[in-house]
């Protein structure tokens, strides 16, 4: 393993600090509950995201946007988010999830024109470390947001996720390992993400994700990431007992994405 290949996760975060400093030195004022108050003043109420992990067969399929990842360099360049996620939810999904951070080529841009075309709940999959970032979602448009467990010391993971809660999002908690998935549940985590992935190296393992399975209580939702590329991996996970898996790779390398979203629902009939 070189050593840039093992320092994914601890890039990607020393960007999104900068990122957020520079965000910071440009807001005016402190985010009282009057000004947060007004920042949400008119939106419309979020979807229920957990809810509709449990409608339809199991496992459910939240489909994923992407234009880029940094361990494949480019996927979809210029890809159409609105024309994307339509397919996907014309396919099946049942929630579709929106990369916003710039190492993927994505922004609340895409979030936004993703919920104007959309009926069934998005989710903001960032890199969030702040509250800043939680109220900036909710007003783009997310019903629910991604929460890394590796990215988030133990005093900032469980407020981070009372706020979010507070604002009607619900909370995706990513988790790789055993400690990790413990870390999510106490926090207050009502949906636990098991990545495949581990953000360190961008390595799979689905057999170790789908074995971590068993970590997790029936009292909350369990949602594969990464590494479902067949049919016969989302059998293994409905098999494993997932609530959910999330999709993206396979289906943003797809000549159609709408057409491998329906061939992978079909195929696992």
């Amino acid at each position: 393993m070189t050593q840039s290949a093992s320092t994914y996760l601890d890039r990607i975060l020393a960007d999104k600090r900068t990122e957020l400093a520079g965000r910071r030195g440009q807001r005016t004022g402190a985010m009282t509950d009057r000004a947060l108050d007004e920042m949400l003043a008119g939106l419309p109420p979020t979807r229920d995201f957990l809810s509709a992990l449990g409608i339809g067969p199991r496992p459910a399929v939240i489909a994923e946007f992407k234009r880029a990842s940094p361990s494949r360099g480019p996927i979809r360049e210029g890809a159409d988010v609105r024309e994307i996620v339509a397919g996907y939810q014309r396919a099946g999904a049942a929630a579709v999830s929106v990369l916003c951070d710039h190492h993927f080529d994505g922004s609340l841009d895409d979030l936004r024109a993703a919920r104007a075309v959309l009926d069934i709940p998005v989710l903001c999959k960032d890199f969030i470390l702040e509250r800043t970032q939680l109220v900036d979602a909710r007003q783009a448009g997310a019903d629910a947001v991604l929460l890394i467990v590796a990215a988030l010391p133990a005093p900032t993971l469980r407020p981070l996720i009372t706020f979010a809660h507070g604002l009607g999002l619900h909370v995706l908690c990513e988790a790789h390992d055993e400690h990790e998935i413990d870390r999510a549940m106490s926090a207050g985590a009502q949906i636990v993400g098991i990545n495949a992935r581990d953000l360190r190296t961008f390595d799979l393992n689905l057999d170790r994700a789908l074995a971590l399975r068993a970590r997790v209580p029936r009292t909350f939702a369990c949602v594969a990431e990464s590494g479902i590329e067949t049919s016969a991996d989302l059998r293994r996970a409905r098999d494993a007992g997932v609530d959910a898996v999330l999709v993206g790779t396979s289906l943003m390398t797809a000549e159609d994405p709408r057409q491998a979203l329906v061939s992978l629902l079909d195929g696992s009939l």
